[in-house]
Order: C-alpha cells, then sequence, then structure tokens
C-alpha cells in the first residue's frame, strides 16, 4: 500500500556559492529545481515560514507532500543532480501521518 511521505524542510541560508550565481543562473537553478519537483509528482504541503525571529539556527520552513517514498527519493535525486546542495544550507525530516493522537 502507498502511503503519502510528508517532508518537514529546515532551512539555513544559501552559501556563498549561491551570491556569486548570476540572477541568469539563479534563475536556471530554481527553474530546474521547480521541474524535478513537478516530475517527482510532490506538491508543497505548507507556505514558507519565517522563523529566523524564534531560533539562531534556521531562517525559513516549509512542508512538502509526496505520493510515496520513491516520488520523495526522486525529488532528492532530481535536487541533487542541479547541485542545490551546493547552494543552499538546509536539513529534512521525512515522515508519515500518524493514525495515533499523541499522549499528552
Amino acid at each position: 500500500m502507498s502511503q503519502k511521505i510528508y517532508k518537514l524542510c529546515l532551512i539555513r541560508g544559501y552559501t556563498e556559492a549561491y551570491y556569486q550565481l548570476s540572477e541568469e543562473a539563479r534563475k536556471k537553478l530554481w527553474d530546474e529545481v521547480g521541474s524535478v519537483i513537478k516530475k517527482a509528482g510532490a506538491k508543497m504541503s505548507s507556505p514558507y515560514y519565517e522563523c529566523r525571529w524564534s531560533n539562531d539556527k534556521y531562517t525559513t520552513f516549509f512542508i512538502m507532500e509526496y505520493p510515496n517514498i520513491e516520488a520523495a527519493i526522486a525529488d532528492t535525486d532530481g535536487v541533487e543532480k542541479a547541485e542545490m546542495f551546493r547552494y543552499m544550507m538546509s536539513e529534512t525530516i521525512l515522515g508519515v501521518e500518524s493514525s495515533e493522537t499523541p499522549i499528552a
């Protein structure tokens, strides 16, 4: 049975290499990343949230939704090929929706 996968993306910021890209190269990078996301069948599950004011590690975060684990893997593979990890510092956490209510 296929299960939706959710990815919490915690963005720390961009590298110096990103800031060295021309405006045209940045646009090409983001177009390629957008194409990878679409091809993988992924979608944004939340807006971007600004969080720098609440911590000293992350600037923004958002949640992605994938139809299955294969789509999440394809997205990561495509982003790797686009060299996004060279330009952005981030951490991600994959998870599935829980059927249980947390015990308080």
